[in-house]
């Protein structure tokens, strides 16, 4: 049995409690393991902290939370739910007894609104406060509140090594207490790929992965002992990391497990676990893994030095999850993931050079979200100077600006910034501002639609439950067509839940169904839930409403993803344009006047994504400044200046508080700049490149054309320069790479020698084939993966390609099938042009394909996949298992494009 009292947490046991003694903050400072989460509540209650209050701890994750209640209360020899306990939106597993509490932060501002003062807690530890989550900045603010007004009131701050002293400075220079655990030595290799480490480039992905495999080949052969930890940057290429793996004929000795946050907590804990004997356990993991789980059998860690970041741009209400370099706390906490009970080693996926470069620290997360929710709760507890509260690091105008300015449109505040009736009641749920708002409007005006309404909140604040299995992805979307509706997703989602709900086996509904199991569970219970608020509040959770309500009470909560049509396939809302509906919606290919989206995200392109079609008169209701022309206008100056004022939404649901006249009122002037450069199309670093840019030592030309850059490529170069590429790859995984230790790190970034390309990858580019042209302003990166993934050298003009004929199903289904590599090659768009277009399929949703050139790229790309689509839901059945295999390899090959 484990001795808890021998964890490095002990060590300090004294200097923890005389400190705290003596002082309202400590901050604890230590690696992960030392048992600072679970000691530190257990020396507290054991000196007696409890006897005077509730000892809080708060975790930025639902899975610690529940975790760390597990082992405390199995340490102490309690039954969960008694002095130990744990509570979660959702899911409260506490009792008037309960002493230690572990929450998310999330509970903690919620019981902060009903005692401000936390009067039943005499210690609050906010746990893993160096990730710097907005909830936990925030929570930091109103400690330092509350300790102003309460002597008795202890708080300590648990860190990782990281940026401590800035914590210490917060609380008027505290003590840092430090603990070291004993570790042993890691060896460090810097060990780049071929290209720049990446995943959102099809080539520098394969990269990527070939030189995990030839590492992870390389330990297996060396015979060390111990697990391995591999870093990358999210669920896809943890997936694509094990398949590719699995094509090596040593994979049958690993025990490969991925560990991401959407895992189960089952799923999740295997990594703890020994693996089966004649096995090595090889765990493929976000940064889920740098601090917040401690695997203590990891010898060899394997640092792509990458992760994803979401960022929120105030100014258009979009966001995008963007794959970055992380800092180089985060490089070294990676590190010291190796080395915990016998020496290690860490191999390093970029340059040293690269590692010096980079920041020290990520950027905190206020600075890159969407702050509306926090603004609403600093209302809800009677701060109203939102600009100047005491945040750890003040986020700046900008985000408080465009928080006031959403809350406005919701009709959630006064104009003193106190909440208004409609915020009040929107403070009652546990949800983003945004879906609260659909719920009040519901209860507010549309009672028989309040169930509806509160799936379609479980729906958007759960994860999606729709899986697409590698290798199976159209066959998820014949399963996930069931399910379709002419209203579009808000209505599939009511079907989904209801056959979920209906099923007698819920499990195999979903097997069946290709939906995750797990998620469909907490969508119910998130739903369940809700229905108690509401129901609190003495109103009856009603049905069969007129589906024209439900999406109304939908549309007033999502009044900034309201959007009109601007062309053929784009639409604009009121502060931004060019939105494109993802190809996930079953709204794709559809093009009504009117949509609401549950959200709009920046990737290749702007996308509405959980989309479903308004009518004229739901709009002239919820948005009635998207019916004009001004608008566009509007939407147009800021998606290009980042400035403007918001339109107002007053709907039907404004009318208690607001005070703004309906139509096109405005909500708060908005100001500054639109975003980063890398949305404009030319990054910051990019805008620094000189005239000529060297990849692979081929020379390449930048010029200015109508005042921006664009990379020239010339085909005949450019060819060379690809398959230059696969070649090193190719390689990188026959031979064994130097050992590029910190005494002998080369200082370039791979083959491409002047280490540019993750600045190139959003520069514009354009490939030149002789006299014609190809892909003109598009992004490098997406020109490199298309290139990768089909051959841009148009056909030979004696190839066939059927222009004028018809397939039609199911009499035309060989005929077509044998047509499939011609999709993507590229042609003549039309006689006499020097632009070249793309073979695209084609079809009339009744059984009839044909193939046509597009001219523009993502055209043939949204194209291709709902014609593939189709084929599969025409022809699925009469399709050999190699056939719809060959389908699926190009549906995905296409996706990965998106």
């Amino acid at each position: 049995m484990m001795k808890y009292t021998q964890l490095p947490v002990y060590e300090q046991k004294a200097r923890i409690l005389e400190s705290l003694e003596r002082h309202q903050v400590i901050v604890v400072e230590s690696p992960t393991g030392s048992g600072k989460t679970t000691q530190l509540p257990v020396i507290l209650h054991e000196a007696g902290y409890t006897q005077t209050g509730i000892i809080g701890v708060t975790q930025p994750r639902r899975i610690a939370a529940l975790s760390v209640s597990e082992f405390i209360a199995n340490q102490l020899r309690v039954p969960l739910g008694e002095l130990v306990g744990y509570k979660m939106r959702f899911e409260d597993h506490t009792s008037p007894d309960t002493k230690i509490k572990i929450m998310t932060d999330g509970i903690l501002l919620q019981e902060l609104k009903l005692d401000p003062w936390l009067s039943k807690y005499s210690v609050i530890m906010v746990d893993e406060a160096h990730e710097r989550s907005l909830n936990i900045d925030f929570i930091l603010g109103l400690l330092k509140r509350i300790l102003q007004e309460r002597q008795d009131f202890k708080v300590i701050i648990s860190s990782a090594t990281i940026n401590t002293d800035m914590f210490s400075m917060y609380f008027n220079e505290c003590p840092v207490i430090k603990i070291d655990a004993m570790t042993y030595p890691v060896t460090l290799i810097f060990d780049p790929p071929a290209l720049t480490a990446s995943t959102e480039t099809l080539a520098a992905e394969t990269a990527l992965l070939d030189k995990i495999a030839v590492i992870v080949g390389r330990i297996l052969s060396e015979g060390r002992p111990g697990a391995i930890l591999v870093f990358l940057p999210g669920e896809r290429a943890i997936k694509d990391c094990i398949e590719r793996l699995s094509h090596e004929p040593w994979f049958r000795k690993l025990y490969p497990l991925p560990l991401y946050g959407r895992l189960s907590k089952e799923e999740q804990e295997r990594v703890f676990k020994s693996p089966p004997f004649g096995k090595k356990k090889i765990v493929i993991a976000t940064n889920i893994a740098e601090t917040s789980i401690t695997i203590n059998d990891i010898a060899a860690v394997i640092d792509s030095g990458l992760s994803k970041l979401n960022f929120y741009n105030p100014f258009t209400y979009t966001s995008s999850l963007d794959e970055a370099p992380v800092s180089k706390a985060s490089c070294n906490q990676r590190r010291g993931r190796a080395g915990r009970t016998q020496e290690g080693v860490c191999y390093r996926l970029y340059t040293r050079k690269d590692f010096e470069t980079r920041v020290m620290y990520t950027t905190e997360e206020i600075y890159r979200t969407d702050l509306s929710e926090v603004v609403m709760r600093m209302a809800e507890l009677g701060i109203y100077d939102f600009a100047n509260f005491d945040f750890i690091s003040p986020p700046g105008k900008k985000g408080i600006i465009g928080a006031v300015d959403t809350l406005n449109m919701l009709g959630a505040l006064e104009s003193d910034n106190s909440l208004s009736k409609i915020g009040q009641m929107m403070c009652l749920f546990p949800l983003s501002p945004r879906q609260s708002r659909m719920i009040v409007e519901a209860v507010l005006y549309y009672p028989e639609s309040i169930e509806d309404v509160l799936i379609a909140a479980g729906f958007l604040s759960a994860r999606s439950p729709f899986l697409f299995p590698d290798g199976q992805e159209l066959e998820a979307r014949k399963a996930h067509a069931a399910f379709r509706d002419p209203l579009g997703d808000f209505v599939s989602f009511l079907k989904v839940y209801r056959q979920y709900m209906q099923a007698e086996n819920q499990k195999r509904f979903c097997e069946r169904s290709y939906l995750d199991e797990r998620i469909m569970a907490e969508i119910a219970n998130i739903k369940e839930q809700l229905e108690l608020i509401v129901s609190d509040m003495g109103v009856p959770i009603l049905s069969g409403g007129k589906p024209s309500d439900y999406l109304t009470a939908v549309a007033r909560g999502m009044i900034q993803f309201v959007c009109a049509a601007q062309g053929r396939d784009v639409y604009r809302s009121l502060t931004t344009e060019k939105i494109s509906i993802h190809p996930g919606s079953c709204m794709y290919k559809e093009r009504p006047s009117y949509i609401v989206a549950g959200e709009i995200v920046h990737t290749s392109r702007m996308y509405a994504m959980s989309v479903s079609p308004l009518s004229k008169d739901i709009v002239a209701l919820v948005a009635p400044a998207l019916l004009g022309k001004k608008a566009g206008q509007e939407a147009r100056a800021k998606a290009g200046k980042g400035e403007g004022k918001a339109a107002d939404g007053n709907g039907k649901g404004s009318g208690l508080s607001e005070k703004r006249s309906s139509g096109a009122g405005t909500s708060g002037k908005l100001s500054g700049s639109a975003g980063n450069a890398a949305a404009q199309g030319v990054s910051a670093a990019a805008e620094k490149q000189p005239q000529t840019v060297s990849i692979c030592g081929t020379p390449y030309i930048i010029q200015k054309i109508k005042g921006k850059k664009q990379l020239l490529l010339p085909w005949e170069q450019f060819s060379r320069t690809v398959e230059q590429l696969r070649a090193e790859r190719q390689r990188k995984r026959t031979d064994e790479p130097d050992t590029n230790t910190q005494e002998n790190m080369p200082d370039s970034g791979g083959i491409m020698y002047d280490g540019r390309l993750e600045q190139l990858k959003n520069l514009r580019a354009k490939v030149t084939i002789g006299s014609y042209e190809l892909l003109a302003g598009e992004k490098f990166g997406l020109v490199l993966s298309i290139a990768e993934a089909f051959p841009l050298q148009p056909l030979e003009s004696d190839t066939p390609f059927p222009r004028t004929k018809n397939f039609t199903l199911p009499e035309d289904t060989a005929a077509l099938l044998d047509q499939l590599p011609l999709i993507f090659r590229t042609v003549t768009a039309k006689q006499k042009s020097k632009q070249l277009g793309f073979i695209t399929l084609f079809n009339d949703g009744n059984g009839t394909f044909w193939l046509k050139t597009s001219r523009g790229f993502h055209t043939a790309l949204h194209e291709n996949l709902a014609s593939l689509q189709q084929l599969i839901d025409s022809a699925g059945a009469e399709l050999s298992e190699a056939q719809t295999a060959a389908v699926n390899s190009l549906y995905s090959k296409i996706a990965k494009l998106i």
